[in-house]
């Protein structure tokens, strides 16, 4: 079998099968999947913090967010997005240039233009969020051009794994039943959803359809992705008839 045809089929199965493989694995065994899906969830936080201009670090299962925005993080993170938008232009990556050309200016109006109390409730409802939106980023891995790292190196299969664990980790707690809502409080505080219901006035309902809504939204994508990776022969490897054609 030729490259070009061994990509079409890793294409066709590795994101569906690794969706419905995770599944398995999380109703057989949900401790360690959460054990994993934890540094996506904590990641989840820091980001949406990055991104609203307030200093984060993920964690083992807290992420410390500063209280107070901090100027030197926003021009930080506003500059890493500059500097990748430059660099992408270089590399005539228009994708990238895309995606880092959308987040600078979301970066720049979180900082400066959200309150710092709607702020502070993207940052906690950003942990299931980051299941959700991160745990998809690393699924669509898959589809990183031929001579990219993430294939030469096989990262994305570990990428794919990790993106489809923390994806059904958290669709299992918004799409069950509302007795899986972990709410409550334990030695480190309260929890994300009681936060956000108890402290900021969010009711179950809408706090299970916004989660829902997310990861409904995160699915699509996910399956444009995918169809649309079946009809792009352009990032396959080129086959040896190919290449001596040429």
């Amino acid at each position: 079998m030729d490259d070009g045809r061994r990509e079409l089929y890793v294409r066709a199965l590795a994101l569906p099968g690794a969706l419905i493989a995770a599944r398995g694995v999380h109703a057989v065994m949900p401790g360690p999947v959460r054990m994993l899906s934890m540094w996506v969830h904590e990641t989840g936080h820091a980001s949406a913090a990055w991104l609203t201009g307030f200093s984060a670090i993920p964690g083992p299962w807290f992420t410390p967010v500063d209280l107070e925005r901090s100027v030197a993080m926003t021009l930080v993170v506003a500059g890493a997005l500059a500097a990748g938008i430059y660099y992408a232009w270089r590399r005539e990556r228009w994708f990238w240039v895309a995606c880092a050309g959308s987040l600078l200016p979301l970066a720049l109006f979180g900082s400066f233009g959200l309150h710092p109390l709607y702020a502070q409730q993207l940052i906690i409802f950003g942990g299931d969020s980051g299941c959700f939106v991160l745990g998809s980023v690393l699924m669509l891995t898959m589809y990183a051009r031929a001579d990219h790292q993430l294939r030469t190196e096989r990262l994305r299969w570990v990428c794919l794994a990790v993106g489809a664990l923390a994806f059904m980790d958290a669709r299992a707690t918004w799409f069950g039943d509302v007795a899986a809502i972990p709410f409550g409080e334990d030695e480190r505080g309260f929890s994300d959803p009681s936060v956000l219901t108890e402290l900021h006035g969010w009711t179950v309902p809408l706090l299970v359809a916004r989660y829902q809504q997310l990861a409904t939204a995160c699915f699509a994508v996910l399956g444009c992705a995918w169809a649309i990776g079946l009809y792009t022969p352009s990032s396959f490897p080129r086959t040896r008839r190919t290449a001596a054609t040429r």
